[in-house]
């Protein structure tokens, strides 16, 4: 049975939430489909406050949470730290956290669902901030991210502020286009607290950031040639060290990421008659159409020139 339909009507708790001006208890049960009233806008911006403790849950949309007031320890599987205004940290679906000791916490919960979101994210991922708060830190399994967490001066917090509450009064609207310009202002939250975290963190030697150094340049070089030694450069790490610890975390090798990078971008020119092969091969970083060819023909299980001819098919 999927997993919405086992969530679906299992309730995680109420929260005090913030309507037009006037508190109410709203109940969370932390799907799709109970908490996002558009199936196919998956998205909702809530203003919440908690007072004590309220129970570890998981949700199956990510969270961007922004401390607005009050006190609390937050609470997930690794690790158990305080809240104080201005903080700012990402829930990824399916991962455990909860509240205690809240003392007026006032949040703003921004649920969204990455797929309809953060799927065209080209630019987004050439930043730093970006990979550490919506990548690793909703998934990673170290124990330092309290320190490793955005916090915002109050004068960034009152433009975050400013840019989190025109979003609610569009949410809350009718208005022609309405879809449109909260996909456009969370995108512009996204981006300016990414830019944030990379401004505050650029000298920063930690696990998280080294990690999203690295995969923020090879978002921003992958068309070009790439050397190991330069990214465990970048991260302040042997090549071995590299290795290991870019393998745990994404699964895969940095020669094998760049790789998909490139084929993915292949794919996309590909779908145009007018790029020949052997210019998608340079302008993607394989260096000759023959290289090209015998790594999109071991990932993709057919020559570049057979899938555009399968794709035009198609049509």
């Amino acid at each position: 049975m999927p997993l919405a339909s086992l969530r679906q009507n299992h309730l995680v708790g109420t929260a005090l939430e913030f309507t037009e001006g006037r508190l109410h208890e709203q109940k969370c049960y932390g799907s799709y489909a109970d908490d996002m009233p558009e199936p196919d806008f998956r998205f909702r911006i809530a203003f919440v406050q908690h007072d004590g403790d309220f129970k570890m849950h998981a949700h199956e949309y990510s969270e961007l949470v922004f401390v607005l007031g009050g006190r609390a320890i937050h609470r997930t599987e690794i690790e158990e730290y305080p809240l104080e205004t201005g903080d700012v940290f990402v829930i990824g679906g399916e991962k455990k956290h909860g509240f205690k000791d809240a003392q007026r916490l006032n949040l703003c919960n921004v649920m969204f669902d990455p797929e309809q979101f953060l799927s065209d994210r080209a630019e987004l991922e050439e930043m730093m901030g970006y990979h550490a708060l919506f990548d690793l830190q909703p998934r990673t399994r170290s124990g330092d991210r309290f320190q490793e967490r955005l916090h915002l001066s109050p004068e960034n917090l009152a433009y975050a502020k400013s840019l989190i509450m025109n979003l609610k009064v569009e949410y809350g609207s009718a208005a022609e286009g309405r879809r449109l310009v909260i996909a456009s202002a969370f995108r512009l939250l996204v981006a300016f607290i990414c830019r944030l975290y990379g401004q505050e963190k650029e000298d920063t030697v930690s696990p998280l950031t080294q990690m999203a150094k690295v995969a923020s340049y090879i978002q921003r070089n992958y068309r070009e040639p790439i050397r190991i030694e330069e990214l465990a450069r970048i991260a302040h790490l042997s090549v071995s060290q590299l290795q290991r610890k870019f393998r745990r975390i994404y699964e895969t090798t940095p020669v094998q990421y760049i790789t998909k990078l490139r084929l993915h971008e292949a794919c996309e020119l590909l779908k145009d008659p007018n790029n020949s092969i052997t210019q998608i091969a340079f302008h993607c970083g394989f260096g000759s159409s023959s290289f090209f060819s015998t790594q999109f023909r071991q990932s993709m299980g057919e020559s570049p020139s057979s899938y555009r001819g399968r794709r035009f098919n198609q049509r």
